[in-house]
Order: structure tokens, then sequence, then C-alpha cells
């Protein structure tokens, strides 16, 4: 049986691979909480001249208290932090590709 529900937000896992000297990345795991749209709202954003960063900018809602600062305390989630964040590269790659993987129902990828 299929029960179809209203979904507004849901907390996903977001890998992120962090740039590191010599060519190598840090991997990075945090909880973001997206807000699902409908395609037609999607496409729209696509369609009307906006990217990526306008698509997280209209799905990100929230982080859990693994996004910390660099003394490791929990960095609240807000307009301007969000901001900082997405216009990181290697940190909107992993944002996009989490939202995309949940919005199409497609399983997070399990740590060994």
């Amino acid at each position: 049986m299929f029960k179809v529900e209203e979904q507004k937000s849901i907390k996903w896992p977001v890998n992120i691979n962090i740039p590191k000297d010599g060519g190598g990345v840090k991997k990075a795991t945090f909880t973001a909480e997206f807000e699902l749209i409908d395609q037609d709202e999607f496409s729209a954003i696509y369609q009307d001249g906006g990217n990526d960063l306008d698509m997280l900018r209209r799905v990100l809602v929230g982080w859990g208290e693994d996004v910390v600062d660099e003394k490791g305390s929990p960095l609240p989630y807000g307009d301007e932090t969000r901001e900082k964040l997405i216009k990181k590269g290697y940190v909107r790659a992993g944002l996009v590709e989490a939202y995309m993987n949940c919005n199409n129902g497609k399983a997070a990828a399990r740590k060994n």
C-alpha cells in the first residue's frame, strides 16, 4: 500500500568533501532540514534564471547541532549563516546532491 502524505520538511544527511592541500578531501557529514517542493516550483526556480543558490535558499530551512564553528560550538541556522555556507562550492555541491536524493526518494548512502 502507498499512503500519500503531505510532508513539509525532512531532516537528511549531507556529505561534504572539504578540499585539502595536495588534491585530497576531508569528509564531513551534517544533518540538513529541507522543505520538499513540487516539480513545478523546482522547475520554475531554474526556468526563471535561478541557479543552485536560489534553489537552496528556497529549500534549506535548517540544520542540526552538528554544524559547528571553528571552536566546536553549534552554529545556529539563519539567513546570514546559510548564505556563507551555500556560497562555498563544496558545501553547495553536497547540499544539492542531498536535496536531490531526498526529494527523489533515493536513500542516503550509509557509512560502514
